[in-house]
């Protein structure tokens, strides 16, 4: 007897996807890449603004609280002689525990940030999930001012300085504070740029897309920035 074996058809004994088929798995998984990411962008950036409002206008919130409670005398001056100047002389960054211990003394409320003993720094991620550490001070510095059309000077401003800010929560800070990015104008200005005197706009010195040592992908370069508090 011969026995015959059972021969599929060639259509059925190859399967696979065609082109159409893979064109809309293409088209699927690039919609769904591009919605993870758009969800990346907004949650990131609502992280920025939670830390702009609930840290740094916290600080700033606990400095006003201070000097209506010291009548005027800054953080750090002497006050039985105050110069009215933050660490008593104009570019003396007040810091760490100084800060804390000047305002807790005087029953300020201090905004949460890292931990519960170090309400001066806040930690949070750049695009690439990499964290960074944004510390403030307090500062009084030399601050540009108009005094006419075309004519400016500088005078003595207290200030929060902020450390470890990646130039994309920078321009984000400065947008809030201000409107407008401008690094030199209005009450948020980078380092070095908050007493030029001239009418000149000026950008941040790097953008969204600096990172150290101009590796792709590595973690975002950090900028220092002045947030305007107090005259």
């Amino acid at each position: 007897m011969m026995l015959c074996r059972h021969r599929l058809p060639a259509r059925q004994r190859v399967q696979g996807f065609s082109l159409v088929e893979l064109s809309v798995v293409l088209v699927v998984m690039a919609i769904l890449a591009g919605a993870v990411m758009a969800g990346v962008n907004v949650y990131r950036q609502a992280m920025v603004q939670r830390m702009y409002g609930d840290f740094v206008m916290g600080w700033r919130t606990a400095y006003l609280a201070f000097v209506a409670n010291s009548f005027g005398v800054q953080p750090g001056d002497n006050g039985n002689a105050p110069a009215y100047a933050v660490g008593g002389a104009v570019n003396t960054p007040l810091c760490g525990d100084a800060l804390i211990n000047a305002l807790q003394a005087r029953g300020i409320a201090l905004p949460q940030g890292r931990t519960a003993g170090s309400p001066d720094r806040y930690v949070y991620p750049d695009k690439q999930g990499i964290p960074h550490e944004l510390r403030v001070c307090m500062m009084t510095v030399p601050w540009t001012l108009p005094v006419a059309v075309g004519t400016f000077q500088n005078a003595p401003r207290h200030v929060l300085r902020l450390t470890g800010l990646t130039p994309e929560a920078a321009a984000s800070f400065d947008v809030m504070t201000d409107g407008a990015l401008d690094a030199s104008v209005g009450e948020f200005r980078e380092q070095g740029s908050e007493a030029g005197l001239g009418t000149a706009a000026a950008a941040w010195t790097a953008d969204e897309n600096a990172t150290m040592g101009g590796v792709a992908e590595g973690q975002s370069v950090e900028l220092t920035a002045y947030l305007l508090v107090g005259r």
